[in-house]
């Protein structure tokens, strides 16, 4: 089946650019664009996760970021599927490959009267996993997405944002966690200063992967350069390429977060 990217409308309409941008290597590579009609860019936020068998689970997309009735406009409601999660989940906080998901503790506050065996058992029935990894969520990060700080090399092995620079102790704790899965740890390295106000978290994992072809978003800045070095050495089977995502980034998402993935014909 062929792969096929899902984008939103409002992508197109209000990031020509990184629209044009995008679907330029998408046409490269054969890989299919379908436009959702959405209420905002953050598509991957609600879609269905897609399994590799091509089933598509559902849940309770409600996240206590859009509880406030300014946000309203933002709420695409997707209509429940077969395979649906009774949970309050987003999809920025499902991190899969094969029979492993990493997600961050935020499902536990989403979620207050189910317990967190529930709420881990649930999930795995539901996504057919073996194991549920849950991680700290930074601690300014209303979001609590996981897709910005891991991402997988292979079901033993992720690539981890090193957060040291910024706080040592989270940085730490998320080690920590991922040890506790057995899992072995590769980092993205990011000079002194790096991380700033506009620049809480890095980006750069926020990728798209979809066989051997890798984008990745970056910031227009000397850092990117590094960045990518490291990328390409760590995903050496790939081809990768860039984006210039700084608009996206600066609103607190990157390339991951305004795509979706589907199956094909």
């Amino acid at each position: 089946m062929k792969p096929t990217i899902l984008i939103s409308n409002l992508l197109i309409k209000n990031y020509v650019k990184i629209t044009d941008a995008l679907c330029s290597i998408l046409d490269k590579y054969d890989i299919k664009c379908e436009i959702l009609e959405t209420k905002d860019i953050w598509i991957r936020d609600f879609m269905p996760f897609l399994l590799d068998d091509g089933h598509l689970v559902s849940y309770d997309y409600d996240p206590d970021y859009l509880k406030d009735e300014k946000y309203s406009h933002l709420r695409t409601k997707i209509q429940p599927l077969n395979d649906h999660i009774n949970l309050v989940l987003d999809g920025g906080n499902f991190v899969r490959l094969g029979s492993k998901a990493i997600m961050t503790d935020k499902i536990f506050k989403e979620n207050p009267s189910k317990t967190k065996p529930e709420i881990i058992e649930t999930i795995k029935q539901k996504c057919a996993l073996n194991e549920l990894i849950i991680i700290p969520r930074q601690p300014y990060d209303m979001l609590g997405h996981s897709d910005g700080m891991v991402r997988w090399l292979d079901e033993n092995s992720v690539l981890v944002n090193d957060f040291s620079n910024e706080s040592k102790s989270f940085n730490d704790r998320l080690i920590r966690s991922l040890k506790k899965y057995g899992l072995n740890i590769k980092f993205m390295k990011y000079g002194e200063g790096f991380f700033s106000k506009t620049r809480d978290w890095g980006a750069y994992l926020n990728f798209i992967k979809i066989k051997n072809i890798l984008m990745v978003p970056i910031y227009g800045i000397d850092d990117d350069d590094a960045a990518i070095a490291q990328i390409k050495k760590i995903y050496s089977g790939c081809s990768v390429e860039a984006i210039n995502l700084r608009e996206i980034i600066e609103l607190g998402g990157a390339l991951h977060c305004i795509t979706a993935e589907k199956f094909g014909r």
